[in-house]
């Protein structure tokens, strides 16, 4: 009963029309009252008296899985939930990523929207400024939660000194190569360093599948070329995104645009590079964990027969740089939300290692330490992007961090297409990030 109420509001979502966003900060506080309290959920400055979750409870969870994905969470993990914890029953909700920013901020701030979210990581400051999102940190058994959680998914959670979200799962960018194309060089493994990776190209003239001009796509190759957007606590661009290792990154991503090595092709949308790689039309592609799963879950292709025409690497970074970017969601507990002493218990239980495990078939990289040292772990598909995540790095936690995605993409845009200097370009734009940094 549960499972096919999942699917119909899975569905309802994807139809429902999206409601215009609205303004700003939610400050609404939801006291429940009742007998029985036991346990204090803490709110910005508030503490809130809730009682245990009362039978027959229903959460509403909203996401944006894949059909994979969805499949795995609506038939496997929510029965294990609702198993463990009967008097709770979790409602999914599937929603289109185009639309579900707008969606939430809509819903939420009308007071009905969900419970729970899986928040795309870059989004969290944003909400957790709006006040649309409580934070976690004081909740019962969030310092035992977190202590089994990789340090640096747990970070992506943190808004001005509060965590706000618990890390779900993580991705990461690894490299597919042509495996015929490695051996017709000579060469027994791929690539460990961007100056390799670069030279290989050059020398043979086989061109890589950038997949387009903008932060998740190109940040890999920027940083593992010596780039740097910010500092490391992400409040100085100047000085970073224009030095000169910055620029020389910039420089070498250009000439092999200039030079075709990275296929316009791909970038116009014209090649469809996960089969060109497998064809040796591309010598390499960055993609995540899900190519190997949907190719074999949704396509139905082996994935021995994927691996014999594919090596799968780390993603390549120059010595002491870090080249693989992580992205991934965090389950946020909405501060809209009437029933928060369940939506904490189901979002508890979603971090420990038996759903994450789940969840792995998929392809989704669990943030459970446990979970991640798993059998899972060690399939040939998947330890490449665990590997990755030894020399990952995160997109800056910041408020203002739409703002710097967008300009990045248009201002780097310009300046590989030539018609900005890129000495110029590039200092242009570490002083407008800087500002919204200091926003």
């Amino acid at each position: 009963m549960a499972r096919r109420r999942a699917l119909t509001r899975r569905r309802m979502g994807i139809r429902g029309s999206i409601l215009p966003a609205v303004a700003a900060w939610l400050t609404s506080v939801v006291i429940l009252s009742g007998c029985g309290s036991s346990e204090s959920i803490i709110g910005r400055s508030d503490v809130e008296k809730v009682m245990q979750p009362s039978a027959n409870e229903e959460i509403t969870v909203w996401h944006t899985y894949s059909d994979v994905e969805s499949w795995t969470f609506e038939q496997e993990v929510i029965p294990a939930f609702e198993q463990t914890y009967p008097g709770i029953n979790v409602v999914s909700v599937r929603r289109p990523y185009e639309s579900f920013k707008g969606a939430l901020i809509a819903e939420t701030t009308s007071g009905s929207g969900p419970d729970v979210v899986r928040l795309d990581m870059p989004w969290l400051p944003e909400f957790a400024n709006l006040g649309l999102v409580d934070p976690i940190d004081r909740l019962p058994e969030f310092a035992q939660v977190s202590m089994k959680l990789h340090k640096t998914a747990l970070e992506s959670g943190k808004y001005e000194g509060r965590y706000y979200g618990l890390p779900l799962n993580m991705n990461t960018k690894a490299a597919i190569y042509n495996r015929k194309l490695l051996e017709q060089a000579g060469l027994d493994h791929p690539p460990s360093t961007m100056d390799e990776l670069v030279a290989l190209s050059e020398r043979t003239g086989w061109q890589l599948g950038v997949n387009g001009i903008n932060t998740w796509s190109i940040l890999p190759y920027f940083s593992g070329l010596g780039g740097q957007l910010t500092n490391e606590d992400y409040t100085r661009s100047v000085g970073y995104l224009d030095s000169e290792t910055s620029i020389q990154a910039i420089h070498t991503l250009k000439r092999l645009l200039d030079e075709g090595i990275i296929s316009e092709d791909v970038l116009s949308g014209k090649l469809e590079r996960w089969q060109a790689v497998q064809d040796g039309r591309l010598l390499m592609i960055d993609e995540g964990p899900w190519y190997y799963s949907i190719l074999s879950h949704v396509s139905g292709d082996d994935n021995a027969e994927l691996l014999a025409n594919t090596v799968l690497a780390p993603f390549p970074h120059n010595p002491g740089q870090k080249g693989s970017i992580v992205g991934g969601e965090n389950l946020v507990l909405m501060s809209s939300s009437r029933h928060k002493q369940a939506a904490w218990t189901f979002m508890k239980w979603m971090a420990g290692a038996p759903a994450q495990q789940l969840m792995f078939k998929t392809g989704l990289l669990p943030t459970n330490v446990e979970a991640s040292q798993s059998e899972e772990s060690f399939s040939p598909t998947i330890r490449p992007y665990v590997d990755s995540l030894n020399a990952s790095f995160l997109r800056p936690p910041v408020t203002n961090w739409a703002k710097i995605d967008k300009e990045f993409n248009e201002s780097l845009e310009r300046i590989l297409r030539g018609r900005v200097p890129i000495e110029l370009g590039l200092e242009q734009l570490a002083i407008q990030i800087e500002k919204w940094l200091r926003q």
